[in-house]
């Protein structure tokens, strides 16, 4: 070994020795240190009360800290601690800088005792602790902090026990607890006497009955009455019961036998249900019957009865007459509900019960009247008939509308007499306007105003409508009383018109006769020349006439006229005649229903209602119309014929009542 090898090994045991020197002095500084915190972070813990302080147990649960006996040296900011003691509750607790250099006083809460309570029987109870409401059940287990308590146990149907106990720390304390059973009474009484059971039991009602807790069923039951139930629960707080019953009587059944059927049974003032072959009434002891029916004479009677009782009653009623005498101004069937008792005048007898009294007689209206005969009060009933036509027109609306939108008035002409046609000596007259005495009996109906296109075609406007000849008006006119119900008037054969129904109700053409009448007497004092009056001057608006604004289109006119119209004008643009109608001056003329003929009527007869003969050739054009302007064509016994259509002719409907 060589002096430098020597030197190196010198020099590595002097770096240990510093080491070692550097590590001691380390730890000594370390322990200066340690004991001067220490000595500053620690604090004394005093446990109580005294009895837990015996046991008490302190122990270092989170952080840096030392327990010796009852000092707490702590290295941690923050330290958790847990103190304990035999039979007290361990307590929890967090000390920190503040803490530290302090006494802490620790006071352990004692641990809770546990009561164990049963009853017997076992039965649901109510537990109660120093009066206060704890569980309801058979048993209690709860545990309890150490002291004294007063138990209370109730129940429904036992009697109330108490008991005084004291609770020791963390010890079991054990109850068995009898419970008395109650008693309880009942007191009752039933109206009428019978038999009471009690549980399903028989018992004596007169004297007071013991009963268990609990719940209990009574029945009651008397002969001839209605059973009563009743249930009582004997508890600890209801145990005596006050019971008076009384048991309603059974109805009284009564199965009856009553002629004649449909009358009316009363029992005690009350009407019955007879549909019924047994019925039942509330019992009272006297029951007062009565059964009535109109036509018959009453029966009642009386009799007692028993609760529950069932009566067979058998009632028989005898008829019941009036006198009735039925007299009318004509000779007369009498029929009462529908059977013949004789012609007027008659007397009869006949039931006291409401009938209907019906009078017959051909050509008549039949008339009826509902009646009522009371006996002992004789009845006289008169009647007037009036003929069929005549209830037919009494019963007839003034003015009504058709299925086509056509308004027609009716017209009673009441035997009107006039005069058609014109004298020789009329200015303006025709040969072909004969003279004819005319009677106008029979009702009838008339437009009030001549067809428009619209009605008759169901377009276009309310323009008359024209270019028709007279068959097409009168098939139009039998399509139209088809469509309504209405006898046809014409007669058709083939799709032609080949006669007319004189009877018939339909649809037809205005007669001749009726548009003369209309026109010049018809609520006029008098009969006149034109629609208007007798004076030949055309008065203002009097219709759609040959005046002014025509005279482009016309070779004559009326000078000074204005109606406003050059053609046609629509139905009702000027005012109604006396009549209600309009346009019988003027627009269009119009088809009649008579057939045109030159034949003179014979003399000094008058014609009543005239239709004349059906004719397949021309047929009467009656009124002026928009090209008229002449004396002749405004009178209104201007008369003209054409089996051939006209632009200015249309026509106005008329039917029979």
């Amino acid at each position: 070994m060589n002096r430098f090898d020597d030197d190196l090994r010198r020099a590595a045991r002097g770096k240990r020795t510093t080491a070692v020197i550097a590590s001691l002095g380390i730890m000594l500084c370390g322990l200066v240190l340690a004991g001067y915190f220490l000595s500053f972070r620690s604090l004394s813990v005093t446990v109580q009360p005294e009895t837990a302080e015996q046991t008490a147990l302190i122990k270092v649960t989170d952080g840096l800290a030392l327990a010796l006996s009852n000092r707490i040296y702590a290295v941690s900011d923050q330290v958790q601690l847990s103190v304990s003691a035999a039979k007290y509750q361990t307590a929890n607790l967090t000390i920190d800088d503040t803490d530290f250099g302090t006494d802490m006083t620790v006071i352990l809460l004692p641990k809770p005792g546990r009561l164990r309570a049963a009853v017997t029987p076992s039965t649901s109870v109510n537990w109660y602790l120093n009066g206060n409401f704890v569980s309801q059940s058979n048993r209690l287990d709860t545990d309890l902090a150490p002291g004294a308590y007063q138990l209370v146990v109730t129940s429904d149907y036992h009697e109330r026990v108490e008991r005084s106990l004291t609770i020791a720390a963390d010890e079991d304390t054990n109850l068995a607890i009898d419970l008395p059973g109650i008693t309880g009474t009942l007191r009752a009484s039933m109206t009428p006497p019978g038999t009471m059971l009690v549980d399903g039991q028989p018992v004596d009602s007169g004297t007071p009955i013991s009963l268990g807790p609990g719940p209990h069923q009574i029945d009651l039951s008397a002969a001839g009455h209605k059973s009563v139930s009743d249930s009582i629960t004997i508890t600890q707080t209801q145990r005596d019961f006050i019971r008076s019953y009384n048991l309603q009587p059974l109805p009284i059944r009564i199965q009856h036998q009553l002629t004649p059927p449909g009358g009316r049974l009363f029992v005690n003032g009350k009407r019955q249900d007879i549909s019924k072959k047994i019925i039942d009434i509330p019992y009272r002891k006297r029951l007062d019957i009565e059964y009535a029916k109109p036509g018959f004479v009453s029966k009642t009677q009386s009799q007692t009865v028993s609760p529950g009782e069932l009566i067979a009653l058998s009632l028989a009623l005898d008829p019941e007459f009036a006198d009735i005498t039925v007299t009318a101004n004509i000779a007369a069937d009498v029929y009462l509900d529908g059977q013949l008792l004789g012609a007027t005048p008659v007397q009869i007898s006949v039931p006291t019960v409401p009938a209907t009294l019906e009078l017959r007689a051909d050509g008549y209206q039949t008339e009826t009247k509902s009646i009522t005969p009371k006996p002992k009060q004789p009845q006289i009933h008169d009647f007037t008939l009036i003929t069929t036509a005549a209830a037919k027109l009494q019963n007839a609306p003034q003015l009504y509308t058709n299925a086509n939108g056509i308004d027609l008035r009716l017209i009673k002409p009441r035997q009107a007499r006039f005069q058609m046609g014109g004298k020789r000596s009329e200015k303006g007259q025709r040969a072909n306007e004969f003279l004819r005495q005319i009677e106008l009996q029979r009702p009838f109906y008339v437009a009030t105003h001549e067809l428009t296109e619209v009605q008759f075609y169901g377009k276009g406007g309310h323009l008359p409508v024209v270019n028709l000849t007279w068959e097409q008006v009168a098939i139009y006119c039998n399509e139209l009383s088809l469509n309504e119900g209405l006898t046809p008037f014409y007669l058709t054969k083939n799709g032609r018109v080949s006669g007319f129904d004189s009877q018939a109700d339909g649809y037809r053409l205005i007669t001749e006769a009726e548009w003369e009448f209309l026109a010049r007497a018809h609520r006029r004092p008098q009969q006149t020349i034109f629609p208007w009056g007798d004076d030949a001057v055309v008065p203002p608006n009097s219709g759609n006439l040959a005046g002014d604004k025509a005279k482009p289109a016309s070779d004559s006119y009326i000078a000074g006229y204005q109606d406003g119209f050059s053609g046609r004008a629509p139905a009702k643009s000027f005012p109604a005649d006396p009549s209600g109608l309009y346009d019988l001056v003027g627009n269009v003329s119009e088809w009649t229903h008579d057939a045109y003929i030159f034949t003179p009527p014979p003399p000094d007869i008058i014609e009543v209602d005239p239709l004349g003969q059906y004719s397949a050739g021309p047929h009467v054009i009656k009124g002026a119309n928009f090209k008229s302007a002449s004396r002749t064509e405004l009178r209104a016994a201007f008369r003209d014929g054409s089996d051939t259509p006209r632009d200015d002719v249309g026509f106005r409907l008329a039917r029979y009542l």
